[in-house]
């Protein structure tokens, strides 16, 4: 991961690492891309604190999520700031206008896509946090490949975040 990149927060100097708390200065964080415009920005994970891993994520309009999925081990909250998405709860579909909040607890399936007509942002969280990975892996994929993962490729990414595809 890129390391956090302290900044001045006040007369004191940068944060000190060793406090236990640390500043990101806009931008900062481990930067992940996907396809097109869609980015992730991972501000916090495991290895800075073993309870929650958070992220802020942005895509272009029209782009989809993963496939619909459950996680078995892992919470997920989604807020968003910027634009307009629809998330897509088991068979129920939810619009999420700037400023709306999802609590989405491990075993609900879910999905979402950027539904409004410029770039979206969401930030959120994962608990416990090792489910950043997936991302980095997922990463990796399109990196090497240029696209997605096909379908069993996805299946056997998912398996190792005890997270599964929804076909229902």
């Amino acid at each position: 991961m890129n390391g956090p990149t302290s900044v001045t927060v006040d007369d004191h100097g940068p944060a000190p690492a060793s406090k236990g708390w640390m500043v990101l200065e806009p931008g900062g964080g481990e930067r992940l891309r996907f396809l097109g415009a869609s980015t992730m920005l991972i501000k916090l994970d495991g290895a800075t604190n073993p309870g929650l891993a958070f992220y802020e994520y942005v895509s272009e309009p029209g782009v989809t999520g993963p496939p619909q999925h459950v996680h078995h081990a892992h919470d997920e909250t989604f807020f968003v700031v910027d634009g307009e998405y629809e998330f897509t709860i088991g068979r129920e579909r939810v619009p999420m206008p700037t400023g709306s909040f999802l609590y989405v607890p491990r075993g609900t399936p879910h999905t979402f896509r950027n539904a409004g007509a410029d770039l979206g942002r969401i930030v959120g969280t994962f608990n416990p946090p090792r489910f950043a990975n997936y991302f980095r892996d997922l990463s990796a994929i399109i990196s090497a490949t240029g696209g997605p993962p096909d379908h069993e490729e996805w299946a056997d990414l998912y398996r190792r975040y005890e997270t599964t595809f929804f076909d229902g």
